[in-house]
């Protein structure tokens, strides 16, 4: 395990510059309150976070696409600076209380994109699924590395747990080999500031998401729903391993008209990995 000094006071700084920049808003919904943070004007674009994860999964995307976009990053509920969700925890529940909140930041009338990673592309069917209920109809719904669609996860060496005897530089460590199996493939772009952000999440995280990430949930609820559906990995994410074709195979059967862009030589947090590459590719696909 690597030891080193670690400034997470200058990272924090960093983090908050930027967060600085957003409207920051905390919205009750029927099950908790909803911390959301805005940028910008324009069509929405909802960005929902990874498991263990919070807004700063997004810390590359939040200023650029504000540019031309009402940009909105929630913490999910059960994470980060939202509100504990009561049990059980499930996909419905989830975007059900984001559905409850959005309804005071969207119109039916704007062309809403909705972009997930991770566990955060899972519930982003579901709160697709949710907002059509509620007349309010997404344009595209674009999802990142998700979970949820009951294929095989990738084979990877087990990640680091921390405890309490643990010093701050070996907490660090941990983190920063934990990354390295499972998030950037890259180990050179594990930086200082990546290992902040996560250790920040993984702290503040209340819901287990790999159960649920672990079954077909993604899989059925995009069954009950036609929005144009677009699917980006990494193709060194270590989620899906070996497995990718299992995962299209999946998504053309409930989405005929899905899809596929497969990133080469990067990992599943493609949007900080390479954010030059993964901002020039979801504009295309906002423009498309």
């Amino acid at each position: 395990m690597t030891v080193k000094k670690f400034d997470f006071k200058k990272h924090h700084k960093d983090l908050s510059k930027i967060e600085s920049k957003s409207e920051k808003l905390f919205i009750k919904s029927k099950d908790s309150n909803v911390c959301w943070r805005i940028w910008g004007k324009g069509n929405p674009i909802i960005f929902l976070h990874g498991g263990y994860g919070s807004w700063a999964h997004w810390i590359k995307q939040a200023l650029p696409f504000s540019k031309n976009h009402k940009v909105l990053i929630p913490d999910m509920p059960g994470f980060g600076e939202s509100d504990d969700l009561s049990l059980p925890h499930n996909p419905k529940k989830i975007a059900s209380n984001l559905a409850d909140t959005l309804e005071a930041l969207i119109s039916p009338y704007d062309n809403t994109i909705i972009c997930g990673f991770s566990f955060g592309g899972l519930i982003s069917g579901h709160l697709s699924y949710e907002l059509i209920q509620r007349k309010f109809i997404p344009k595209k719904l674009i999802l990142i590395g998700p979970g949820g669609l009951g294929a095989k996860r990738g084979d990877m060496k087990t990640m680091i747990a921390r405890h309490s005897k643990m010093s701050e530089e070996e907490i660090y460590g941990a983190h920063k080999t934990n990354l390295e199996i499972l998030m950037i493939h890259d180990s050179k772009k594990v930086d200082d500031f990546s290992v902040h952000i996560q250790k920040q999440n993984t702290d503040a995280h209340r819901i287990k998401s790999r159960p649920i990430s672990a079954t077909d949930t993604l899989a059925k609820i995009l069954e009950r729903q036609d929005v144009p559906l677009y699917v980006i990995w990494g193709e060194k994410d270590a989620s899906v391993g070996v497995y990718l074709e299992d995962r299209m195979a999946i998504l053309r059967k409930v989405n005929k008209n899905v899809r596929f862009h497969v990133e080469y030589n990067i990992g599943h947090w493609i949007m900080y990995e390479n954010e030059k590459k993964f901002n020039k590719l979801l504009e295309d696909i906002i423009q498309d």
